[in-house]
């Protein structure tokens, strides 16, 4: 081997070296892609009030089944159910849209549905929703959020508070006792990194989904 080529043997090892480090750097500081750390049941609330009785009223409007829209910060996408608190199975499923995190509430329903998307990703994994929720960062409060359930029932949320949490904050999860009808979306924060979790809590406008009270 001359002196030339071993060089450029040298060269490419520190090259090839150089790129590897750097990566695994980036994957630190970016985080670990987990939705909620650790493996979390979720255990809806029991309503403690039986004064109580829920009564099912019938939305004004109907509309495509299981689709979010946020009108306000240009946010459409599909909301996918999954039956498993699995990583695996979430990162799949982000891929066709936004994701209801398995065991809490319905949409629609007492207690507190918890959806959750991407606001950034690999531009090589598959999916048309790698930064669907990225504009849900820093949405004010009292925006409107649109979606539907399974039957196609339109529910009309108003955002109540955001915050930053870290990654293991699983009382984002809460379910309110199932006396209240609530919703959470999250998304990753800051974007680009998996650091921290966007929260946006959400509650029922009872008058804009069902129209004006009667006796």
């Amino acid at each position: 081997m001359t002196k030339r080529t071993m060089h450029i043997s040298i060269t490419v090892l520190l090259v090839v070296a150089t790129v590897t480090v750097g990566y695994l750097v980036f994957q630190k500081w970016r985080g670990n892609t987990n939705v909620v750390a650790g493996d979390i049941t979720v255990i809806p609330g029991t309503r403690t009030n039986t004064n109580v009785v829920p009564v099912h009223r019938v939305p004004l409007e109907r509309g495509e089944p299981n689709r979010i829209h946020i009108p306000d910060r240009d946010i459409q996408a599909p909301v996918v159910y999954v039956e498993e608190a699995n990583e695996e199975r979430f990162q799949e499923a982000l891929a066709s849209g936004v994701v209801h995190y398995p065991g809490t509430a319905a949409v629609g329903e007492l207690g507190n549905p918890y959806i959750f998307g991407h606001s950034s990703d690999y531009a090589w994994k598959p999916g048309s929703y790698k930064k669907v929720f990225a504009p849900l960062v820093d949405i004010p409060i009292g925006t409107a959020v649109r979606i539907t359930n399974d039957a196609g029932e339109l529910y009309i949320y108003t955002v109540i508070e955001t915050k930053v949490v870290g990654p293991k904050d699983v009382s984002v999860l809460d379910q309110y006792n199932n006396e209240r009808y609530m919703l959470t979306l999250q998304t990753s924060y800051p974007i680009g990194t998996a650091l921290k979790r966007f929260i946006a809590v959400c509650e029922l406008d009872s008058e804009a989904t069902f129209g004006p009270a009667t006796n």
